[in-house]
């Protein structure tokens, strides 16, 4: 069996050059009782009269009698030709058709498409065809592409493909049943190529053809020089220049790594770099097949990101590139994306929190009517402290918590199913400084001056003092501050004043201010007496 993949080449030097000549195909009959070559040659010939050169090619002495079994070896090109449209299996993303004769539309599955037929496919966009011979053809996203011929030979038993590939790219399973004598011909604009095998890669732009085999032997030829490029090597042929020397494509990448559930958009995935490795290639499709292509994004770096996809089952395809622009093994990666209903953003309190009743907030998500906040002091949430599903965007604590590190996080509820939790967030509750214990300390008044002590303050903490007339402490008569405790105001009169008093942080973070009315000792009974004592002694 022989398939031929051809991409021919053109140019301002090579526009009438003719593709190397190709051996004749062939079909080949197997006789039944009663077969006569007029029988035969009625049925399948194009000109039934011409039996003699069958006859002739096959050294049959008498053509009336044929002994069933035997092969009858008849040319291609002496067959009847019947037009096999291709079968649209599956459509993705925006993918125009140019049936012959008519106006541009979008292509859709199940469509029969005729020779002359021309199809392009959009960015992220793929549509798969079958031809007659059970051939399968992925149009890849950003291809353009023309059905020159779509045509069954011998009552079907034989299929002629041609297809122009004017840009981009295509994936080719070909004759998977070997069928002997169908050909297959992809026409690109610098390239011929002579296909012994089923599976292979072709790529062309205005500069070059680009052409992968993975499996069995592609004849690569190109201004009139031929390579063999077997199972997993690869050739380029730029315009006008014969076929690169066939390499190694890139080995496939690794993608063990990767995770098998994915819970959060945009969807991010990396791996680990190859030698060698120019550029990158993803693509996602529903299954392994590939034959819907869903997404796809070129990267520099073997790192890539989608912005959405809906939840489902998927498979991540990945290859490298290699500087001639060689499209290596591929690398596949099945995961399960449950993204939805959206985690909400989670808003407040930040890392540090001094209130012990802090509230917890979130964003609204749109289509959402509740949702499940778990609030625990380990990662893991396994005895999470709360765990409530709430109708509003806002929850504090009944009671006040302890001091320490607290993790916490929301996720949506939308028709009763539960989306994946929000990124936890952590926070540290660390109590504002208590309130000084000024009731029991001794105030001293002496020498017109007011002294009182209280206990050292903790490391990185220091008093603040205020001495005012009114509780209210709006009129001050000193400010003062104390890292050991000690207070002394002088000069003051022995008159009732009130003491505030705070703990305060080093970055001016206070607590709570206690004040306390401070009377001084009242005066001896006597001590009124004492301004007539010189009035005494004047007598």
């Amino acid at each position: 069996m022989r398939l031929w993949l051809a991409a021919w080449l053109v140019g301002a030097s090579l526009a009438s050059a003719a593709p190397p000549a190709e051996p004749l195909p062939e079909w080949r009959y197997t006789l039944r009782p009663g077969d006569t070559l007029i029988g035969v040659s009625q049925r399948y010939l194009a000109r039934p009269a011409d039996w003699p050169r069958v006859q002739q090619l096959n050294r049959i002495a008498n053509p009336y009698r044929l002994v069933p079994g035997s092969p009858l070896r008849i040319p291609l090109a002496w067959l009847k030709e019947t037009a096999a449209p291709a079968t649209v299996l599956a459509v993705s993303g925006k993918v125009r058709v140019v049936p012959p004769g008519a106006a541009e539309r979008v292509l859709n599955t199940g469509e029969l498409l005729a020779a002359g037929t021309q199809l392009e496919a959009a960015a992220n966009s793929s549509a798969t065809l079958s031809f007659a011979d059970g051939s399968v053809l992925v149009v890849q996203p950003g291809t353009r592409l023309t059905l020159d011929t779509v045509s069954v030979y011998a009552g079907g038993g034989m299929a002629d493909t041609r297809l122009r590939l004017q840009q981009g790219r295509v994936d080719v399973g070909a004759n998977p049943a070997r069928t002997r004598g169908s050909r297959l011909q992809v026409i690109t604009p610098s390239a011929v190529a002579a296909v012994r095998g089923t599976r292979f890669r072709v790529g062309a732009d205005a500069t070059a053809t680009r052409q992968e085999t993975l499996e069995g032997e592609v004849a690569l030829d190109a201004a009139g020089q031929r390579v063999a490029v077997r199972a997993g090597q690869g050739s380029v042929a730029a315009a006008g220049q014969p076929p690169s020397e066939p390499v190694a494509l890139s080995p496939a990448p690794e993608l063990a790594g990767l995770p098998a559930r994915i819970d959060t958009l945009p969807l991010l995935f990396d791996w680990p770099a190859l030698p060698g490795a120019a550029a990158w290639r993803a693509q996602i499709a529903p299954d392994a097949r590939f034959e819907t292509v869903l997404l796809e994004k070129p990267a520099d770096a073997p790192r890539v990101g989608f912005a959405d996809l809906p939840d489902g089952d998927y498979v991540l395809r990945v290859r490298a590139v290699d500087a001639r622009g060689l499209e290596g093994h591929d690398a596949l990666h099945r995961f399960v994306l449950d993204a939805r209903p959206f985690a909400p953003l989670l808003t407040a309190p930040g890392a540090r929190v001094r209130d012990a009743r802090p509230t917890l907030a979130w964003s609204t998500v749109v289509g959402v009517n509740a949702y499940r906040v778990q609030l625990a002091r380990s990662d893991d949430f396994a005895a999470p402290l709360l765990d409530r599903t709430l109708s509003t965007t806002t929850w504090q604590p009944d009671t006040a918590l302890e001091p320490g590190g607290y993790v916490w996080r929301v996720a949506s509820v939308a028709g009763g199913e539960t989306g994946p939790f929000a990124p936890t967030r952590r926070f540290t509750y660390d109590p504002l400084p208590g309130a000084p214990a000024i009731a029991a300390a001794d105030a001293v008044f002496a020498d017109e001056a007011l002294s009182l002590r209280l206990p050292p303050p903790a490391a990185g903490l220091h008093y603040a003092w205020t001495i005012s007339r009114d509780a209210a402490q709006a009129d001050v008569l000193w400010r003062g501050e104390s890292t050991d405790g000690s207070l002394r105001v002088a000069p003051l009169q022995p008159a009732p004043v009130y003491l505030g008093a705070r703990l305060v942080e080093a970055d001016g973070t206070a607590g709570p201010t206690v004040v306390r009315r401070l009377d001084p000792p009242p005066r001896p009974a006597w001590e009124p007496w004492l301004v007539l004592l010189p009035l005494l002694f004047a007598l």
